[in-house]
């Protein structure tokens, strides 16, 4: 698939497949992350990966309940009280893996250049006929210092994007977009 075919036909993926995606295939996209551009060549990132079906649903079930009990710090999320109160529902929804996408905040950049990263990883991921997505329910509880602990991640590093990934279930069809807006014509 060349690049623009990549871009007009990558979707975020809701719906995955019972299979894990080995961990060279991981390493490959994490490596393709990080060619994103990178302010003054810092090169801020750093991840946390999560293997595991089992181990995923047990956190989604953790952020669901964290997030209930502090919803509202979360006003933004008001519409979604429905779905965070169903057992059944899986934030990650049902992935094997789950790459978490951290910024160091010794660059001004790590925001930027994560986000390019974590967008790098989602179209290399769509290329290979993987599908991914990202999890704003994640974002601010994947931040916290004991979470990050749990995972190695060093304070000194900023959560930027969490992603479910797995291979897709079924094609979806191209995303419908408004026009550019251009403001200055």
């Amino acid at each position: 698939m060349d690049a623009l075919q990549c871009i007009r036909t990558r979707r975020s993926c809701r719906s995955y497949e019972d299979r894990p995606i080995p961990h060279e295939r991981i390493l490959e996209l994490l490596t393709l992350g990080t060619r994103a551009a990178t302010g003054s060549g810092l090169q801020p990132w750093g991840f946390a990966v999560l293997d595991g079906r089992a181990e995923i649903a047990a956190l989604s079930d953790e952020i669901k309940a964290w997030l209930l009990e502090n919803f509202s710090d979360f006003p933004y999320l008001a519409q979604y009280e429905e779905w965070l109160r169903k057992d059944s529902y899986n934030i990650f929804n049902k992935a094997h893996n789950v790459l978490c996408i951290y910024g160091s905040t010794a660059s001004h950049w790590h925001v930027y250049d994560a986000t390019l990263c974590a967008a790098n990883i989602m179209l290399a991921a769509h290329a290979q006929g993987m599908g991914t997505c990202w999890i704003g329910f994640a974002e601010s509880f994947m931040d916290r210092p004991e979470i990050k602990a749990r995972y190695s991640v060093p304070e000194t590093f900023r959560l930027v994007s969490v992603l479910s990934i797995g291979y897709a279930k079924g094609q979806m069809p191209e995303a419908t977009r408004e026009a550019p807006r251009i403001f200055n014509r």
